[in-house]
């Protein structure tokens, strides 16, 4: 990484700052997109290239891999169905093109906050179902099917639009992903409704911990050996035990996320006030 200081010239409504020299001759790009983040701010070239992708069945984990990278479209020269396979687990439109296909990622969602949020929303809407006995294996797999393509979507914000707090809901990403994962295991192995209630109350009350705040975090992840252990008084035999503790285990990292994630915003609150008050 280079690091350059810049100053901030206004002009008439507007303020302008000139970009490196190194950084624009190596690119040139035609254009720039701006993007910001509280007091963020930062600067991404719009590619003009077009990226190639060969080979068989490899071809489909490259396409993930160039979606979640960030690149905006590519060429793939493989068969139509190893594309598809790949599509299905990312937002893009396909069409053909000479030799091969053209693949056009979509962003659905611009706001990694927003993706993360719709994964714990999905968490706790098939704990709900599991815990009234209304949920089926059908169900639980579109669901766990959209929850990974989520986390690949916030993959592809942060590295696409790296701001400070990316760290942070990659993280989160990942936890609620995995957490599902085991939901759906744990579902395999035909749990009491009792279980799938302490599970869904958990869920719920990091939800409502992370909209109070620190203080309400702190308290959630104090409670981390009472909720553990309720969970395997419910659970029957050594798998149930298994992946009601990782669900459980989960969300308390999401927790411990987000408390870090709260203090991050208290520090950059507290700084900005600092800083005006000079």
């Amino acid at each position: 990484m280079e690091l350059d200081r810049r100053r901030v010239i206004r002009i008439r409504g507007s303020y302008v700052v000139y970009l490196p020299k190194r950084f624009m001759s190596r690119l040139d790009p035609a254009e720039v997109e701006v993007f910001w983040e509280d007091d963020f701010a930062g600067v991404r070239p719009v590619a003009a290239t077009k990226y190639v992708i060969e080979g068989g069945e490899q071809a489909a984990l490259l396409l993930i891999s160039a979606y979640v990278s960030g690149l905006d479209d590519v060429i793939v020269k493989a068969r139509l169905d190893v594309v598809n396979k790949a599509v299905a687990k990312i937002y893009a439109e396909v069409r053909e093109a000479e030799g091969g296909y053209y693949v056009k990622f979509v962003d659905k969602y611009v706001d990694k906050a927003v993706v993360v949020d719709r994964m714990y929303q999905s968490l706790v809407y098939v704990l709900s179902g599991l815990a009234r006995g209304i949920a089926d294996r059908k169900a639980l797999a579109a669901v766990d099917d959209e929850v990974d393509r989520l986390r690949l979507v916030a993959n592809r914000l942060c590295a696409k639009y790296p701001t400070p707090s990316c760290a942070f809901y990659v993280q989160l990403a990942r936890y609620f992903e995995r957490a599902l994962d085991h939901v759906v295991d744990l579902y395999d192995e035909r749990p009491r409704q009792e279980l799938w209630t302490a599970l869904l109350d958990a869920a719920e009350e990091l939800g409502r911990a992370k909209d109070r705040g620190v203080a309400a975090l702190l308290r959630y992840v104090e409670t981390a050996p009472s909720t553990r252990f309720k969970a395997a008084q419910l659970a029957r035999g050594e798998l149930q035990t298994l992946h009601a503790a990782r669900i459980v285990d989960y969300l308390i990292n999401a927790a411990e996320v987000y408390l870090d994630l709260a203090v991050y915003k208290r520090g950059a609150e507290t700084e900005k006030k600092s800083i005006q008050s000079v």
